[in-house]
């Protein structure tokens, strides 16, 4: 059976490459501080998790204004969803906690209603969480502003979404990293999350007339 694709999008600086390093247990995407980020295209991981081959795809930053994604940076994702022949099993919106807002509801909308057509589980990746008392506090407070922007994460398994943190944090003393049981934590909320929501059967992405025109 062939791999089947799973993709990460959202903001640069919100941590896309984090959370993708996080799933494969090893660090294969670069990652930046900046919000200009550092991902220019879209760069393919193959990763076998719990079973399942799966192709992890790191995106090109949607660089966004109070309207939503660059025209440039939504173009080119959409082509890679286009181009991708064994279609789409996942789409994984990265964002930062304090981010949710009229630009995210925008990007989601976009690629999950216009661009796959309500076709393809959508699932939250929820980070810099690493300083709560506890991380999965975020959705209980803040599930019902996300549903009030439109953003309804698929829950056929759990909420459908995973509150983590995808930083490990400074290096003490003893060998341990600042944050590494949050860390831990949440390497097992994502990876569980991808597994439980991906399509057997991927979707292939139809042509978009607005988009044909671009």
């Amino acid at each position: 059976m062939a791999a089947r694709n799973v993709v990460f999008f959202g903001e640069s600086g919100h941590g896309k490459s984090s959370v993708i390093n996080m799933v494969l247990g090893y660090d294969g995407a670069a990652t930046s501080s900046s919000p200009m980020g550092c991902t220019f295209e879209a760069t393919s991981y193959p990763h076998h998790l719990s079973g399942h081959d799966l192709i992890l795809w790191d995106t090109v930053g949607l660089n966004e204004g109070e309207q939503g994604a660059g025209m440039q940076a939504v173009t080119s994702l959409y082509t890679l969803l286009r181009s991708l022949e064994g279609g789409i099993s996942l789409l994984v919106f990265c964002i930062r906690a304090q981010q949710i807002n009229d630009a995210a509801h925008k990007n989601w909308q976009l690629f999950q209603e216009i661009i796959c057509q309500k076709r393809v589980p959508i699932v939250m990746a929820v980070t810099h969480l690493e300083n709560e008392d506890s991380m999965d506090d975020w959705w209980t407070q803040n599930e019902n502003r996300c549903r009030q922007y439109g953003m309804n994460p698929c829950n056929e398994y759990g909420s459908g979404v995973a509150c983590i943190t995808a930083s490990k944090g400074k290096l003490r003393k003893g060998g341990r990293h600042a944050f590494q049981d949050e860390y831990d934590e949440s390497q097992d909320k994502i990876r569980q999350l991808i597994v439980d929501n991906h399509l057997h059967t991927p979707w292939r992405v139809r042509p978009v007339d607005w988009f044909e025109t671009v």
